[in-house]
């Protein structure tokens, strides 16, 4: 039978909000900051500190409802029972109570930000002092609009406008920020796919795309090829240096890949009973051991493959100038790894089709710094998609992984400290010619828009070229 369709995106919320749910000691549910600052506006936040808190010295995120812990049960005549929401205060002990409590009254999915305002500001996001925050007390939602106001419906693709983007875009002042810093060390870069339903930093293929870009690279100024025996070693020592992997398939691959392993003899009985979503994504995280080797066998087979980005980069490896057995060795790295239980590594299932109606560059004015703010745009929200990409952090980040390959990992790959700057200005050019050929593969004759964001907040939003076509 087919699997359950993850097109609706409050499926793939509640698949995320699952993957990263934690539990205290006492047992109340906690989701870690990473997610809260990636939410989209699914995703209810409601801070419930006393209103001269939230301009104080610890601040608030950026467009955080307001209900102090006092009043914690108007939450429940304001929000409809299923309404995930998260809860924070300065330390996490007043939202853990506030949760237990709406928990108690029948909300069947809340949570408290784990750590609180403390954790959130020492992971690295920013915070406002604005002092209206307390004007933003918490409202009911018109029927059909999420938590900042946008309608939730989804939207067929087309090309969107710049008035469109900007609408998207909602409050400037309300988007949250991610220090340079904490993103390279303890964040994955995401791939600019417009079906994540949440703010991401976005570049080809995400993480693993600039693992497969750096090696490519490498192979190319110095005409040798990288031992693939190396590539567990390299692999994971990328991900113990820059704080992770991001990965992701989407449910059409996952169909396909279902329907090949119900197939195989080898396979048939360990999966014959999985139906559901979750249980194949159960499965595929952490299989029996016995029979790892035939699952790699079918994971590795383009039609499985959700990523269009490292798709097209084994089975187009002239146009993207990388041999396709580093990309598949890249893979089988990868879900060794995760089997193993590496929990740095992210594995995403993205749903629906591809949609987008435009391409967006977010640009930082001002040249950035390890204390820069990043901001983080939701590719998807209400079903508009964009390809978003952050070319001035990837120009960034990828400064830093040539010295990872050059210094780090020199001794796995046939490099050195003197080839750094050659090996970066290739991985600048090669990114370049990679990124242009999957655009015009799955985003030809969208326009281009430059979002261009303000330390302050301001953002400017210009339209550029189209797409061209392959």
């Amino acid at each position: 039978m087919p699997l359950t369709d993850l097109s609706n995106p409050d499926v793939l919320l509640r698949e995320n909000w699952n993957t990263s749910l934690l539990h205290g000691a006492d047992g109340t549910p906690l989701l870690p900051p990473n997610f809260v600052a990636e939410a989209g506006p699914r995703v209810w936040l409601i801070d419930v500190r006393r209103a001269d808190e939230l301009d104080g010295a610890v601040g608030h995120i950026p467009g955080v409802w307001w209900m102090p812990v006092e009043r914690i049960t108007e939450v429940s005549t304001k929000l409809a029972p299923f309404t995930p929401v998260v809860l924070v205060c300065d330390d996490g002990r007043r939202s853990t109570v506030a949760a237990r409590f709406l928990h108690a009254l029948g909300m069947t999915t809340v949570a408290a930000m784990q750590g609180g305002m403390i954790a959130w500001r020492t992971d690295g996001y920013g915070v406002s002092r604005d002092p209206r925050a307390a004007a933003h007390e918490l409202a009911a939602p018109k029927p059909g609009h999420g938590s900042d106001g946008r309608l939730l419906q989804q939207s067929r693709r087309g090309t969107l406008t710049r008035d469109a983007i900007v609408a998207h875009l909602g409050d400037p002042a309300k988007v949250r920020r991610i220090k340079l810093a904490a993103l390279l060390v303890a964040n994955q870069t995401s791939c600019v796919d417009g079906r994540e339903d949440r703010a991401i930093i976005g570049t080809p293929g995400g993480d693993a795309g600039e693992l497969v870009l750096g090696l490519a690279a490498t192979e190319n100024i110095t005409g040798t090829s990288v031992d693939l025996a190396h590539l567990d070693a390299i692999t994971r020592a990328f991900a113990d240096t820059f704080g992770g992997i991001y990965l992701h398939t989407d449910n059409k691959a996952l169909n396909t890949l279902a329907r090949a392993l119900r197939s195989d003899p080898r396979l048939e009985g360990a999966v014959a009973n999985l139906n559901r979503i979750s249980e194949w994504e159960t499965f595929l995280r952490r299989p029996p051991v016995e029979i790892r080797d035939a699952l790699l066998e079918h994971l590795l087979e383009p039609a499985h493959i959700g990523c269009g980005h490292l798709k097209l980069a084994m089975t187009h490896p002239d146009a993207y100038q990388v041999r396709a057995e580093i990309v598949t060795a890249v893979f089988r790295a990868f879900y060794r790894q995760l089997w193993a239980g590496a929990p740095d590594l992210e594995w995403v299932v993205l749903g629906g089709e591809h949609a987008e109606g435009a391409v967006a560059n977010v640009v930082i004015e001002g040249a950035l710094w390890p204390f820069s703010g990043v901001p983080m745009v939701a590719p998807s929200i209400g079903g508009v998609q964009m390809f978003v990409n952050h070319p001035d952090v990837v120009a960034y980040f990828r400064a830093q992984t040539s010295r990872f390959f050059s210094r780090t990992a020199s001794s796995l790959l046939p490099l050195g400290k003197h080839d750094e700057q050659k090996l970066a200005a290739r991985v600048t050019d090669l990114g370049a010619v990679q990124a242009l050929e999957t655009l015009k593969t799955l985003a030809a004759g969208l326009p281009v828009f430059e979002l261009r964001f303000a330390a302050g907040g301001p953002v400017e939003v210009t339209e550029g070229d189209t797409i061209p076509a392959a």
